[in-house]
């Protein structure tokens, strides 16, 4: 039995997103856990464990991020001038 019109996934949305492990590794700590797809996971024989996509749980997944911001300019000698317009 459907549920009523316009609920749920729109037709053509996907759930699943392409990235490079490049990226991926640019912005997780090596020790970081990513959510993959069970089947994925499988089918590369990963150790790995169960997980319930909840909204609860994926918040949790993401709260461990620590992104830490350097800056790679700190001891350039920044110049200028002023002009009186």
């Amino acid at each position: 039995m459907a549920g009523k019109k316009g609920s749920g996934r729109t037709k053509g949305a996907g759930s699943f997103a392409k990235v490079s492990l490049g990226e991926l590794n640019r912005v997780l700590r090596e020790d970081a856990v990513v959510i993959i797809n069970r089947r994925y996971a499988e089918f590369l024989s990963l150790n790995c464990q169960s997980f319930k996509a909840t909204t609860e749980n994926i918040q949790a997944a993401a709260q461990q991020i620590d992104i830490q911001e350097e800056d790679l300019n700190k001891d350039v000698a920044i110049q200028f001038q002023s002009e009186d317009w």
